[in-house]
């Protein structure tokens, strides 16, 4: 693992820890995970929860490094060791229980904070244990999109908490679960997002030939107007968002009475993007 990634697990494990001693611990705010399975568990079995969600973490972790990846495993064990060693330090700071004397914002800093942690475990190769690790894997073998996973998995978590809990709270529950499976999303695709940017213009070659001096590849597509039935040429490209004004602008300097749609892309697989790139000469 790089020593990156070892930092992001790091950061990610103590904004984790973080938002659990701030804001979740002090508002008696209801979690879904391998928390609100320990609850359950333990309203029926009497078994201590950290006792519980040892068992649990230890159970999954195999699963990982079988099913998932080395790489997952190990920084499962390492958030496993960060996260605490971070919540210890935090429960030593009384002080941060007065954060907060609203419900509500606490539900909000505690959704981000923690959302935000777990996706940047996660970015590095991670899980913070957990059902963290089946979410992945489901993700990674069905390609549900892993705030969907979670979201739907800690929600029935939740909802089973009902006989055992203050209804009001496992609705602020819901309400944290939506606002940390959110920010996971957005750490997760921060800086990979990607936008599809299709062009009709009867200067299509000019076009195509600029964006392709400027290093962007480009797809031709052939098409047909749906009221003249005349024949057309389509132009796509794929580029991140720190590009979009700049093609914009290349695009319209050579035509500006092009007809261009912009589509955002959450992922992008092949030559150019997740493999490198292969020089032809032309």
């Amino acid at each position: 693992m790089k020593i990156k990634n070892v930092l992001l697990n790091f950061l990610g494990s103590s904004l984790l820890a973080f938002g659990v001693c701030a804001f979740i611990v002090p508002s008696n705010i209801i979690a879904g995970g391998a928390t609100g399975i320990s609850i359950i568990l333990h309203k029926l079995t009497g078994l201590d929860i950290s006792l519980i969600t040892l068992i649990f973490n230890m159970t999954c972790l195999p699963i990982g490094y079988i099913l998932g990846s080395k790489e997952l495993a190990f920084g499962s064990i390492l958030s496993s060791i960060f996260y605490p060693m971070a919540l210890a330090m935090f429960e030593r700071m009384p002080q941060l229980s007065d954060l907060s004397d609203s419900i509500m914002l606490s539900v909000i800093f505690a959704g981000v904070i923690c959302g935000a942690g777990i996706g940047l475990v996660m970015k590095s190769g991670g899980s913070t244990g957990g059902t963290d690790i089946p979410c992945l894997l489901i993700h990674k073998y069905f390609h549900i999109p892993v705030d969907t996973v979670i979201n739907v998995t800690d929600t029935l978590i939740m909802l089973s908490q009902i006989p055992f809990s203050n209804v009001t709270y496992v609705l602020y529950g819901l309400i944290y679960t939506f606002l940390m499976t959110n920010t996971i999303s957005r750490v997760l695709t921060f800086g990979v997002d990607k936008y599809r940017i299709s062009v009709v213009s009867e200067q299509h070659e000019e076009i195509r030939r600029l964006l392709l001096d400027n290093d962007y590849g480009v797809t031709m597509l052939y098409a047909q107007s749906g009221y003249t039935y005349t024949d057309i040429q389509k132009l796509e490209t794929v580029i991140p968002i720190q590009r979009l004004q700049k093609v914009q602008k290349l695009i319209e300097s050579v035509d500006e009475t092009s007809f261009i749609t912009i589509e955002k892309v959450t992922d992008v697989k092949g030559r150019g993007f997740t493999l490198e790139r292969e020089w032809l000469q032309m």
